[in-house]
């Protein structure tokens, strides 16, 4: 990875004169710099916030905490923390510069593509900035667009949106199986290689710096039915057909004072060849399928009204034996201090409640009651930023003991979230127990991480499948209504005809292989040409 000196940079340390009213914040923001200055970006980190918590919309501290991130080469997090500053500032200039900086963070990571797109954002936002510009222009200099040919496969058609790319933008595809049959998975290969595979995300994949032959497998779906008449409630499935090893979500909606109680699946005129069920996923078995459930009578969680925070839970209406979670938020300055589930039959039965907020229902309806009392201590909310095929976001950076801190997950291109990693600081072997998105804090300062895995599985076929499913229910309700008007018909089939005519036959495409790989050695020549005449000037040492 390239050094961010090779290019422009604007280091911008601000701080102002600002009225006495105002002076905390920005003696905090001055502390931070000088912390900055020294290379102690994680006490320059934490004085910004500071400033932040005393004025929230303090624009400047928060671009300083993008640059702090950025200083420890933590791209993704420096890029999320310059996108608030959007939200905080009305000043397009100091928005130009917070978007040139996400820029930058793009850069730095080598996608030049993303970060040519960020460039021209900033340059609207200020046409004088000719940072912006220059780095645009450095992006331009870095960008091969290739081409994009599809062969088509057995069993389906398959469409990329885009004919050629450049590399780095992301493309596009569609596949439209043909009747009992679904999408297994898109192959993207080299053209003039095609033992070098291109990771597939979803429907989409990178654009690399080569031509590529887009192509799709699709294998034979099954059936999934559901049964009639089921009683006290209505069972959904995620997708009607699917293929052999495809997961399948069930979902039950139950009448009033209702819920579901056991999903079964069953082959179709055998209910007694049932499939595993783990409470509402299954796999697709090799035979059609029908699925029913039972439903029960539900208990219900009820809110006792507090002050001075809030409180709710996962699930207000449960069966007993089962787990729910209690999402503290205490206000400001409070902490939670007293957390009880009290049985609405009988005042003198309750269920005991962990340290992490979460109990186990009993046989009667409950309600939760909540008192909270100041707080006495902070504790510190750290993400890891070393991790690979994505970060995680925080939504605070601190807590109280038995306060609840969500959390989100980015996965990068290619990658799938499997789970969070939450451990004491200083200490990886004591850790604490996510619980969904979101974990109850202990009283020490913990370090969110998280796994990220290659995104070949079966979850991501499954994505795949739903999204290239929909888009075809689509298509297909456009066509029943272009065959209504004669002009809208001549209309589809000229783009059929045109389609047809950039598409080729695997065999067309070996034979342009050669040739291809002639104009893959020109266009790197030429590109190789273009960094030599080209070099990023240093950073900029601007200080506002």
């Amino acid at each position: 990875m390239k050094r961010f000196s090779k290019y422009l940079i604007v280091i911008a340390l601000l701080c102002s004169a600002l009225s006495a009213s105002a002076q905390s914040d920005e003696k905090a923001i001055r502390r931070g710099n000088r912390n900055y200055k020294s290379g102690n970006y994680e006490q320059a980190i934490e004085n910004y916030r500071k400033a932040l918590e005393i004025r929230p919309n303090n624009a400047k501290a928060q671009f300083n905490i993008g640059d702090a991130f950025f200083a420890k080469q933590s791209y993704d997090t420096a890029y999320t923390e310059f996108q608030k500053v959007l939200e905080l500032s009305p000043d397009a200039k100091l928005k130009s510069d917070a978007v040139f900086n996400m820029g930058n963070c793009l850069l730095a990571q080598e996608k030049y593509y993303d970060a040519f797109n960020i460039y021209k954002v900033s340059l609207k936002l200020n046409p004088e900035n000719a940072n912006a510009l220059y780095n645009l222009e450095y992006c331009r200099a870095h960008l091969v667009k290739s081409q994009i040919w599809v062969v088509q496969p057995e069993h389906g058609r398959v469409e990329a949106k885009e004919k050629e790319a450049f590399n780095g933008q992301r493309v596009t595809l569609k596949a439209q199986p043909d009747e009992d049959y679904a999408l297994s998975r898109y192959v993207v290969v080299r053209a003039d290689n095609q033992e070098v595979t291109v990771d597939v995300s979803g429907s989409s994949f990178i654009m690399p710096k080569f031509n590529v032959l887009v192509s799709a497998e699709f294998k034979q779906a099954h059936k999934i039915e559901i049964e009639k008449n089921i009683k006290n409630g209505t069972v959904q499935a995620d997708k009607q057909k699917a293929i052999e090893g495809q997961q399948v979500v069930l979902k039950g909606i139950g009448k009033d004072g209702y819920m579901v109680d056991k999903f079964t699946v069953y082959k179709t005129g055998s209910r007694n060849d049932t499939v595993p069920v783990n409470d509402t996923v299954f796999q697709m078995p090799d035979f059609d399928v029908t699925v029913t459930a039972t439903f029960r009578t539900a208990l219900k969680v009820s809110i006792d009204s507090v002050s001075n925070g809030t409180i709710s839970v996962t699930d207000s209406l449960v069966k007993p034996g089962q787990n729910v979670a209690v999402i503290v938020k205490p206000d400001k300055g409070f902490q939670l201090g007293d957390l009880r589930v009290v049985s609405q039959k009988d005042a003198t039965e309750s269920a005991p409640v962990s340290d992490d907020n979460v109990f186990q229902m009993i046989d009667s309806d409950v309600t939760v009651k909540a008192g909270f009392v100041e707080a006495t201590n902070y504790y510190k909310v750290n993400a890891d930023t070393t991790l690979k095929g994505g970060h995680v976001l925080i939504d605070q950076p601190e807590a109280t003991r038995r306060e609840t801190v969500a959390l989100r997950n980015a996965p990068e291109p290619g990658y799938q979230f499997k789970e969070y990693v939450i451990h004491q600081v200083g200490d990886t072997s004591i850790k604490v127990q996510p619980l969904g998105n979101f974990f109850t804090m202990p009283d020490f300062d913990v370090e969110v991480s998280a796994i990220f895995e290659k995104s070949e599985g079966q979850d991501q076929q499954q994505q795949q499948q739903n999204q290239d499913q929909q888009q075809q229910d689509q298509q297909d309700q456009e066509q029943q209504q272009d065959q209504q008007n004669q002009q809208n018909q001549d209309q589809q089939q000229q783009q059929n005809q045109q389609q047809q005519s950039q598409q080729m036959s695997k065999e067309d495409a070996q034979r342009m292989l050669d040739a291809l790989e002639n104009q893959e050695k020109k266009t790197m020549e030429k590109v190789n040409e273009q960094k030599v005449r080209q070099q990023p000037k240093k950073k900029s040492d601007k200080d506002w």
